[in-house]
């Protein structure tokens, strides 16, 4: 099996505080504390959430599960009180229009949670290696 590699490039805008996020062709703003952008507990949870439906519409036929459509619901919580800088706990939720059972549904999210690379790093520890620190300009 062949290695990937995965890169972004994140750079300031001319707003304070605001960076934007260069995937590919694509280019996400984020912040904290704007209506505007996204921020990063935000975007962890929309990470998720996006790669647990990917997971399910890539292999839905594999697993025998029929649906019409879905959507998820994730939610973030951080406590007042906690010592992480990140979230305490997410929850997610996912809503089927199909005729399948529920117990086959909970089956079918549990291999999705399961496949899901983005939740493979929040529940398993990744190592996180600086590359380098370079001064431009």
């Amino acid at each position: 099996m062949a290695m990937e590699t995965f890169k972004v490039k994140v750079t300031g805008t001319a707003r304070p505080n605001e960076y934007q996020a260069a995937v590919r062709d694509f280019k996400v703003n984020f912040a904290t504390d704007s209506a505007t952008t996204v921020g990063s507990h935000e975007a962890i949870l929309a990470a998720l959430g996006a790669c647990e439906a990917i997971v399910m519409a890539s292999f839905n036929k594999q697993q025998n599960f029929t649906y019409r459509d879905f959507y998820y619901t994730l939610e973030g919580r951080k406590d007042d009180n906690s010592q992480r800088l990140g979230l305490d706990r997410i929850g997610v939720a996912v809503h089927f229009n199909t005729d399948e059972s529920k117990q086959k549904c909970e089956a079918f999210m549990a291999f999705a949670e399961n496949t899901c690379p983005v939740m493979d790093n929040l529940t398993n520890t990744v190592p996180v290696k600086r590359t380098g620190v370079a001064l431009i300009g």
